[in-house]
């Protein structure tokens, strides 16, 4: 299989140890790149030190993206700055390729219709990167949820947070994407999991009321913190959603708690916990086998299972779109300064 990687920072290098993993030597690789920055990482985000990336997985590489395609990869990952997945993926889709798109699909929904139109119209599998969907305590959430284990939701507080200074050890924080407008950065974008999760769960807010901006003295050019009151309505009743991000919390804190009328469930996503108490008991659990990697590993079998069978099951580009939705109205509610209502 040759394989095409569009950007080969940290996450483009994850995918490609993953796929050499699953494919192990049945494997070619070339690359488009534009910075060329040929730091080779480890699974952990050390730098591999005497060594490139190019030189360790022999990656025949491009700065020309159309050159890179008449090399008729098969499959291609874009894991480019957010700002550029939409432009490349529309050259990739025009060549009639399947894509594995990091999330978020994009910082805005220019061209979207456009490349929606052509992977209809040639049948692509696009699967969009949220990998938290395979974290075992979202999925026991979701589970849970399904199967109306704490009764009629009636609240749901949702907080992510980690200092940005101390989430790339590897270069200054004022150069990562997560710091610039151009690249479409911010915490709303760039810790968007947190979004698609509570989306996949519960579905798509009615209205959004967000306050936030740039409040620390970080030198970046974007927004440092979020907080964000959703409305949702189910069965006729409406319940709230409330969301916090922010890259300035330390020690960093990834955790939900939803309140039922019949008991309620507590979740960390660093710790790999989850609760379920209800009237009757308490159930703990603690996916102590679990690794980080895990969910990258099986995101990636799910996308060249969906190549072969030509059958998509889960986060196909417009799944994918959700999560973006509601951050873009996340951050115009933010510059309003009122709510925005969202189409369902």
């Amino acid at each position: 299989m040759k394989i095409l990687l569009i950007g080969l920072g940290s996450a483009g290098q994850r995918h490609m140890r993953n796929l050499k993993r699953i494919l192990g030597e049945e494997v070619e690789f070339i690359a488009y790149r534009v910075r060329k920055l040929n730091r080779l990482f480890d699974d952990n985000l050390n730098v591999v030190e005497g060594q490139s990336v190019g030189e360790a997985y022999h990656i025949k590489e491009f700065d020309d993206l159309e050159k890179a395609l008449d090399e008729k990869p098969d499959i291609a990952f874009i894991s480019n700055p957010n700002s550029m997945h939409i432009q490349c993926a529309l050259q990739v889709a025009k060549r009639g390729i399947d894509i594995f798109l990091e999330k978020p699909v994009s910082n805005n929904m220019e061209g979207i219709d456009e490349l929606q139109k052509i992977v209809k119209e040639k049948q692509l599998v696009v699967y969009v990167g949220y990998q938290m969907r395979l974290h075992p305590c979202i999925l026991k959430l979701k589970n849970d949820i399904e199967n109306n284990q704490i009764g009629k939701i009636v609240s749901v507080d949702c907080q992510m947070g980690e200092l940005l200074t101390r989430m790339h050890k590897y270069e200054d924080y004022r150069h990562m994407n997560e710091s610039k407008k151009s690249t479409g950065g911010g915490v709303v974008l760039c810790q968007i999991h947190e979004l698609d999760y509570l989306y996949w769960v519960f579905g798509m807010p009615t209205e959004i009321f967000s306050i936030g901006g740039k409040y620390s003295d970080l030198e970046i050019e974007v927004e440092d913190g979020a907080t964000t009151l959703c409305k949702y309505e189910k069965d006729g009743y409406t319940f709230p959603i409330v969301i916090h991000q922010d890259f300035l919390q330390t020690p960093p804190v990834r955790k939900c708690k939803v309140i039922g009328t019949e008991g309620q469930i507590e979740l960390d996503l660093l710790q790999n916990e989850y609760t379920l108490y209800t009237r009757e008991a308490v159930r703990e659990e603690r996916y102590v086998n679990f690794t980080r990697n895990d969910m990258f590993i099986e995101e990636v079998k799910r996308f060249l299972e969906y190549v072969k069978t030509r059958k998509q099951e889960t986060l196909t580009l417009d799944d994918g779109l959700g999560s973006l939705k509601i951050a873009l109205a996340i951050k115009e509610s933010m510059n309003a300064g009122m709510p925005v209502k969202l189409e369902k």
